[in-house]
């Protein structure tokens, strides 16, 4: 208690100072915090991706030719029910039209719906399998998923989200049932999830139909509009999942070698098929998405590391570098009184204490401060900057900001104990140093 009147006092005699480590800390949190939660809205399980850890993407078939031309066409039904389906590595497996692979949402997702008055309104439409809903787990408010029976009998049916039934039939309207106009016919209701946040794109969807609807024309019976996700049970399912697509893409190869779709590069062309990107799990999607998804061919390890190790030392390292040069002046003025309380008996160790509780207590003043302030900034102005870190297309309006993404209880411990950390350390070092110097060194220093 002696020590934290001592701060205060030091704050109402030292405004200057105090103010300016308040506010460059508060700076530096709210940065941290607005980092981090963007990164935690990107790798965290949240909903409805909870089963991030366990979830690996495949984005399509990369076709190059001896003259270097490339083309990466997503897959087609067959490579989808060939390669990935059936395999005994794989815990759930899905076609998807929506972002996985890719980090943005393109034309086969963005469709339109009728309402009964004759309104259009644009919508964001999936098509996919039963194993989708186990892979990201929806809320269901009414209803229940698509079946496998379903999906494998073509049938007409969906699954659509609360705000789009609001949209359609009204506030507080039962969808089940019900029948959707669409542009691949009309469609019934057979359940109604709650919706997720355009800043997950792996799984928002307005409307989920079976992807055996509506299949089109492609070049070759392995292209198409889909990307894969899955789920592996562990790292070593993981492993062996790699390993059997590589088996099954080498004997691909082998039986047909020049399978491409010559509309693009000409008759004659000779041509090479490869598995996009390869397999990639959920920081490595990220990590590439963010590197604008061709910047990196395969995401290794060491470039994930890299990469999350620098934006911590950006966040956290060069403002505590920033205080401790604050902390550092501010002991060098210090340094005739702490060499006069040093001559009347004052320990070292008290005097150190004293710095510390001085700057930890500005430390939680500006900590808090910076936490309102990034909640806030997160909030109100989330399209302005929250389109900074994600790719706009996924966006559209304002995204919804879910409350586990701002009050996440680990993610504000984390990083409110790592600034409050490296702040103490920023304040206990010049103190230290200042403190080793002797007495008489001390009481000749300019004041």
């Amino acid at each position: 208690m002696r020590y934290f009147k001592q701060a205060l006092a030091m704050m109402r005699e030292e405004r200057l100072f105090s103010g300016i480590y308040i506010a460059g800390t508060a700076l530096a949190i709210a940065f941290t915090m607005v980092m981090a939660v963007v990164y935690y809205i990107k790798l965290a399980p949240i909903y409805p991706e909870r089963n991030r850890a366990r979830t690996v993407y495949f984005q399509g078939i990369d076709i190059s030719t001896d003259n270097r031309d490339k083309v990466v066409f997503p897959f087609g039904r067959r490579a989808f029910e060939e390669w990935f389906q059936s395999s005994p590595n794989i815990e759930y497996c899905a076609p998807t039209l929506l972002a996985a692979g890719m980090g943005r949402t393109y034309g086969e997702c963005r469709k339109s719906v009728r309402t009964d008055k004759g309104d259009i309104l644009d919508v964001m439409m999936n098509r996919t399998n039963a194993d989708f809903f186990e892979i990201y787990e929806y809320d269901f408010l009414e209803g229940r998923a698509l079946t496998p029976q379903q999906v494998e009998n073509k049938e007409n049916v969906c699954v659509v989200s609360d705000v789009l039934v609001e949209r359609l039939f009204g506030r507080g309207a039962e969808a089940v049932g019900r029948l959707v106009q669409t542009t691949e016919g009309d469609m019934r209701v057979v359940g109604v999830i709650r919706s997720g946040s355009q800043l997950a794109p792996d799984s928002y969807a307005d409307i989920i139909l079976p992807y055996t609807i509506g299949e089109g024309n492609y070049t070759t019976p392995y292209d198409g509009p889909f990307a894969v996700v899955a789920t592996v049970r562990d790292n070593e399912h993981l492993q062996a999942l790699n390993q059997e697509l590589d088996d099954v893409w080498a004997r691909f190869q082998s039986s047909q070698p020049n399978d491409a779709p010559n509309v693009y590069f000409g008759e004659g062309v000779k041509v090479k098929m490869t598995l996009a990107k390869n397999m990639e799990t959920h920081p490595m999607h990220v990590l590439r998405v963010e590197n604008n998804e061709d910047g990196i061919d395969k995401v290794t390890n060491w470039q994930l590391v890299k990469h999350y190790v620098g934006l911590l030392f950006v966040l956290l390292f060069v403002p505590a570098l920033n205080l401790c040069g604050i902390v550092a002046g501010r002991m060098e003025r210090r340094s005739a009184e702490m060499a006069v309380r040093k001559t009347f008996g004052a320990r070292r160790t008290t005097l150190l204490n004293q710095v510390m509780m001085e700057n930890l207590v500005l430390t939680g003043i500006g900590g808090i401060i910076g936490l309102v302030v990034s909640w806030a900034a997160i909030y109100g102005l989330r399209r302005e900057i929250l389109g900074m870190f994600f790719n706009n297309s996924t966006l559209g309006t304002a995204p919804i900001v879910e409350g586990e993404m701002l009050f996440a209880p680990m993610l504000f411990v984390g990083a409110f104990a790592a600034i409050m950390l490296l702040n103490l350390l920023a304040a206990v070092i010049p103190a230290w140093w200042s403190l080793r110097k002797p007495i008489v060194e001390s009481m000749m220093e300019k004041r």
